[in-house]
């Protein structure tokens, strides 16, 4: 802002204080050339007195004299002038004059009308000689002084007319009266008046009396000479010559004295000039520095605050904001009120400035704090519906548990199975929504997981499970508050992964122990595969735990991962399973550290079983029952019967024991239905097994829909095998008993 004042006031004393320095370089220069003019003064006066000698005195000794005079003088001039640098055109007028006077001479002496010409002549080079002070002096630039030097000029000129006449006089008197003289005489003392009235014009008041006094005699020297020339009597002409001299010597003192004034006004005004530009010189830099230390103050008055409330909002934008809003996602109560004014105090602009700053810094926190409770909210809604979707499809899975412990149809059984299956996808949907909302989904304790009921777990929660083939499972357990949200995870992987690939594809999932005692765990397709931009990036959300954007509904799968994946330290990574093919797919790594991991836990099932798929019943084949949740829950004290796992007795009286048991067989009972009964361990050889005891339940509580209706596909084959071999041989029922269903 100051800038630009300063710029244009610096300018304008800048150009004032140029001009008054070239002024006074001016004024400086016409001082210095002010004695080659004052010699010029003299040198004009010399040339009147060698006209006079060479009218009136031709070829006399005194003329040779004043001729060396004047060439001695006009030598000094030519010198002075060049030292004093004249202006280029006072030079050629001193040329020009000396020129002139150098021609007269040759002319050599003359009567007549050649005398009147003679004088003609020297008058000219007088009057050019008496053109150089004024061109000199107007060099200067001054009014004034163009005004005295004017007046000095003329004053020159009037001396040299009255030379004129003092000469033509002079040459009638030495002979006789000669009427060409006396009317070129009379014609001089006709332009002396003139000039004399011109002189009078610009001398100064103080002068002026003694300026007429000295040019009073000129109306009598007309009267005079115009008599002579009328009547022919030169008698008088002799008088007049003592006048003539007279008066020029006080006109040449007159002359000096204006000369004088002149030389002194030019040193005056060449001080002034040189002081007034140093005064003004001082002044702008005294102004200037006055200017710059006001600026200077100003500017400190303006940057502090500006400086202020730029380290203000920085801190703001760097520190005090970003932790307001992580204090706000943490759940702390941050309040807008509390924040701290920008400390800039004033009514000015800056100060203006800085309570709006912060006005809006409060605003942003208000705002921030409002979002965070309508977020809140929002979560608080989700995580509501969430729990009361979450309690109806608890109560659905309760009932349809209750209906297939009942149901004896297996093609309706079936159907069962799906809608369980389906519920549990609802479930997992439900856990999702309470993951989105910022919760967690509740979770029940069941104990230690192992591996490979982890692995079906996963694999029983995804819609194509047919899809999905268990590679390996190693030994070990899960702990129970890990092995949900590490099953939720697998599914989430395993939906994605039987999204984008193809139908005719499977899905590998294997697990493998890794060197830090923890479970890798890898979900591998041959799909569609990701872009690397899309894959680092989706890399960088699991690693980071995400937070909600708006990719987050359409990635929910990896949101839900990364939110689980995050609290447990578990470590989720996606890489191109086929790099470079055309279905080059994406695997999944889960890294479950071993902190979460007990290598014994439980004991691991086939790390590798084969799934079956649901056959026709007169295609099923009769096996062994496996144990499974349902099955405990339905299965009579009949089909529950298994050999106990302890077979530590004594060798020999197991063996002794088995052969007393051959031998005495135990006779056969069957019920009213005609099915076989049998004492639970009535086959057993006595000390071949620990007492029976009731199966604990399954720590995991996995419900695999397809092995559950194999297994229940089996007893229902298995009955209908014992009812033909009590029946009438032919493979049907007994007559008047009804199949049951």
């Amino acid at each position: 802002m100051l800038l630009l004042p300063v710029v244009v006031a610096l300018a304008l004393a800048g150009a004032r204080v140029r001009a008054e320095l070239a002024e006074a370089s001016k004024l400086s220069a016409v001082r210095d050339q002010l004695p080659a003019l004052q010699s010029t003064l003299d040198l004009t006066a010399l040339v009147e007195d060698e006209m006079v000698l060479a009218v009136a005195s031709p070829g006399s000794s005194e003329l040779g004299r004043q001729i060396s005079t004047v060439d001695a003088k006009t030598a000094a001039v030519q010198k002075q002038a060049e030292f004093a640098e004249l202006p280029a055109d006072t030079a050629r007028t001193l040329d020009t004059a000396v020129g002139r006077l150098a021609g007269l001479r040759m002319a050599g002496a003359a009567t007549g009308s050649a005398t009147v010409a003679m004088t003609a002549g020297y008058h000219d080079v007088a009057v050019d000689l008496s053109r150089i002070l004024p061109e000199s002096i107007a060099a200067a630039g001054s009014s004034a002084m163009d005004t005295t030097a004017a007046t000095a000029g003329a004053l020159m000129q009037l001396r040299t007319t009255r030379a004129v006449e003092e000469a033509l006089i002079r040459a009638s008197v030495t002979g006789p009266v000669n009427d060409t003289l006396l009317a070129a005489a009379a014609r001089a003392a006709a332009e002396e008046g003139v000039l004399a009235s011109q002189v009078e014009r610009g001398l100064p008041q103080e002068v002026i009396g003694r300026f007429r006094s000295i040019t009073g005699s000129n109306s009598n020297r007309q009267a005079v000479l115009l008599d002579a020339l009328t009547t022919g009597d030169g008698s008088r002409l002799p008088g007049l010559l003592t006048a003539l001299s007279t008066e020029s010597a006080a006109l040449s003192d007159l002359l000096a004295g204006q000369v004088r004034d002149l030389a002194a006004t030019v040193g005056e005004r060449t001080n002034e000039a040189r002081s007034s530009a140093l005064r003004d010189t001082a002044l702008v830099l005294g102004a200037l520095l006055g200017a710059l230390a006001i600026a200077l103050l100003v500017a400190r008055s303006l940057v502090t605050p500006v400086r202020r409330l730029h380290a203000a909002a920085l801190t703001a934008a760097r520190r005090e904001l970003p932790e307001t809003i992580e204090k706000v996602r943490a759940g702390e109560s941050v309040s807008w009120e509390s924040i701290e004014p920008v400390p800039v105090d004033g009514d000015e602009e800056i100060g203006q400035l800085a309570q709006a700053f912060g006005d809006m810094h409060r605003q942003a926190v208000r705002l921030a704090a409002d979002q965070a409770e309508l977020r809140r909210q929002v979560s608080e809604m989700f995580m509501t519906l969430a729990r009361r979707n979450q309690s109806l499809v608890e109560q659905q899975l309760t009932l349809i548990e209750d209906l297939e412990a009942d149901e004896r149809n297996p093609q309706r059984l079936e159907e069962l199975f799906r809608l369980d299956h389906m519920a549990t996808r609802l479930r997992r949907n439900g856990e999702n929504l309470q993951v989105l909302a910022g919760g967690s989904p509740a979770r029940r304790d069941h104990g230690p997981v192992s591996t490979a009921e982890l692995l079906r777990a996963a694999t029983s929660e995804v819609k194509d499970y047919r899809r999905v083939t268990i590679v390996n499972a190693p030994n070990g357990a899960l702990r129970s508050h890990a092995a949900s949200d590490v099953v939720h995870i697998l599914a989430e992987l395993l939906e994605n992964a039987i999204r984008f690939s193809p139908p005719e594809h499977k899905v590998l999932l294997t697990a493998d122990r890794g060197a830090d005692g923890g479970l890798l765990v890898e979900v591998v397709d041959s799909g569609l595969g990701m872009q690397p931009d899309d894959l680092a990036s989706a890399n960088q959300r699991l690693a980071s735990g995400d937070t909600v954007s708006p990719e987050t509904t359409r990635r929910m799968g990896l949101f839900v991962v990364g939110r689980l994946a995050a609290p447990l330290g578990v470590t989720v990574r996606l890489r191109p399973t086929h790099p470079g093919a055309k279905h080059g797919g994406i695997t999944a790594s889960v890294h479950v550290p071993g902190a979460l991991v007990l290598a014994d836990g439980l004991a691991a099932p086939d790390p590798a079983p084969v799934r079956r798929e649901p056959v026709p019943a007169q295609a099923r084949p009769v096996a062994t029952p496996v144990r499974t949740p349902i099955f405990d829950g339905v299965v009579s004290g009949w089909f529950a019967e298994q050999p106990g796992p302890d077979f530590s007795s004594p060798a020999d009286e197991s063996w002794r024991a088995a052969e007393i048991a051959t031998e005495q067989p135990v006779a056969a009972q069957v019920t009213s239905a005609g099915l076989p009964t049998r004492r639970p361990g009535a086959q057993l050889a006595p000390g071949a097994a620990m007492p029976r005891q009731a199966a604990a339940p399954d720590p995991a509580g996995f419900r695999d829909p397809n092995a559950v209706r194999n297994n229940l596909a089996r007893h229902y084959n298995g009955m209908r095998a014992a009812r033909a071999r009590t029946g009438n041989g032919n493979g049907q029922a007994p007559q008047g008993k009804a199949e049951p269903r």
